[in-house]
């Protein structure tokens, strides 16, 4: 089986961008926009390896993806190998392209059951579930990872060399430490000296907002495959962005009538697939970073946030819209 990455890397002949793994919002119909935009493979939101084994519904929903969609990882949590590899093997079954092991998640609830992170604290645990999760299946396993659990306890070397040694066909890592959460600064030299030490590629996940960033992260790190999580947020045009930057082009401005257009498409794919109500309530949050740089709306984007069926968000969507031609039309 030859390196899934460095394939992709080679056909490609340029940087490799994806999006990463966010609970609550890298579901199908995101993953698709970003996938239309030019990203070139996508992870799923986390799935817990306890419920896919239990055969819980919504824990086998997340996995699922719609025609047009990047090239897939679906990324499992959990803290006991014999679990996850069956989970893996569940996973599998779906045809994904890789499998990912999140040893990085700093969320407490995770972390109390000895998952995401907390494997990073018990090496000799982490390499067994990625020996276990790689004899399971037949596709690569990738493994995320953080720079430890603190300063005081950075292990992302030894851990990389632990995946790496048991198999992983790629290590992820988010350079930052448990106890920063999300706050703070990535380490782009954590990156880079992970990099060093690996035989497999090494990914960048983290601090990545714009082409520019995604441009500094290649450089700086010297790393050629990097995710982008909250830079995706209401703008998955950001991939076509990348895209421009690295062939040299001059990206043009996204007109304000693409991102509504966006937004709405973006909004009826999520009601088709999980409904009404819930797809209305989840799109909320994402509502306010599609608008938030485009002027005159921010009257719209509180009533956005307050709308709880379709109909009556596209009702704000079309008056937004009007308002937009007005903007054109009579341009301060």
């Amino acid at each position: 089986m030859g390196n899934l990455f460095r394939d992709m890397l080679a056909a490609k002949g340029a940087p490799l961008a994806g999006v990463a793994p966010m609970a609550g919002f890298t579901d199908a119909p995101y993953r698709l926009l970003c996938a239309e935009y030019g990203a070139d493979f996508a992870v799923t939101e986390m799935v817990s390896a306890d419920g896919l084994v239990r055969d819980g519904k919504k824990t086998r929903s997340i996995m699922k993806r719609l025609p047009g969609e990047a090239p897939l990882g679906i990324q499992l949590f959990g803290a006991i190998p014999a679990v996850l590899a069956e989970a893996a093997a569940i996973a599998a079954a779906e045809e994904p392209a890789f499998i990912d092991l999140n040893f990085g998640c700093p969320v407490k609830k995770v972390v109390r059951k000895n998952g995401g992170v907390a494997v990073m604290r018990d090496l000799c645990l982490l390499e067994d579930i990625v020996a276990a999760v790689v004899a399971a299946v037949e596709i690569p396993v990738t493994v995320k990872i953080r720079s430890g659990w603190s300063s005081r306890e950075k292990n992302y070397l030894e851990a990389g060399e632990a995946a790496a040694d048991a198999g992983a066909a790629a290590v992820i890592l988010h350079p930052r430490f448990r106890t920063q959460g999300f706050s703070g600064e990535a380490d782009p030299a954590h990156l880079a000296r992970l990099r060093e030490a690996l035989a497999v590629p090494v990914i960048a996940s983290g601090d990545v907002r714009s082409p520019a960033d995604f441009t500094k992260t290649v450089e700086e790190t010297g790393c050629r495959i990097v995710l982008i999580g909250r830079g995706t947020y209401g703008r998955p045009w950001i991939f076509r962005q990348i895209a421009d930057a690295i062939a040299g082009r001059e990206s043009a401005p996204v007109p304000p009538d693409e991102a509504i257009n966006v937004l709405e498409r973006h909004l009826r794919s999520a009601v088709a697939w999980k409904g009404e109500r819930l797809a209305v309530l989840e799109m909320r949050k994402l509502f306010r970073w599609y608008v938030r740089d485009l002027r005159g709306m921010r009257d719209f984007r509180s009533r956005l946030s307050g709308t709880v069926t379709l109909g009556e968000t596209l009702e704000v969507i079309a008056e937004m819209r009007e308002e937009i031609e007005k903007e054109w039309t009579n341009p301060a």
